[in-house]
Formats: C-alpha cells, structure tokens, sequence
C-alpha cells in the first residue's frame, strides 16, 4: 500500500460522479469501460495508486491513442 487513503470516502467520490458520466457517454461507452474504471478505483481506494497517477497512465493512453490517428493536440 502506498498511503494510508479513506477507501469508503474515495468509491462514494466516483460514485458521485456517476451522473455525470451517464450524462455525458452513450450507455455501450459505459458498459465497455466499467470494469477498467472499476479496477482504477479500488487501486487508487486501496492506496495501490494515486489519482494523479491513474490520471498520467490515462492522459499518456490518450496521446498514444490521438497519435495513431494521426491528429494532433
């Protein structure tokens, strides 16, 4: 465990957030992603990870993913 974290606190945060994610993504982008965001929140709810460092992992997937495209940002 990397730090002592407030687990039950840190699943109600993203458990918050839910309304936004429905409000923004079409239903199958959800259900394709929950379980990778799932195990992102119990890494970072058990102290395994950082949010910040979820967020580095997620933004370096992104580019990559932008420059097999082909577009730039």
């Amino acid at each position: 465990m990397k730090k002592n974290v407030d687990a039950e606190r840190i699943r109600a945060a993203f458990k918050a957030t839910q309304g936004i994610v429905e409000h923004e993504f079409e239903q199958h982008v959800i259900d394709a992603s929950q379980a990778d965001v799932d195990a992102m929140i119990e890494r970072i709810a058990s102290g395994e990870s950082t949010f910040e460092e979820e967020d580095a992992v997620l933004m370096m997937k992104w580019r990559a993913m932008k420059a097999l495209q082909g577009k730039s940002f």
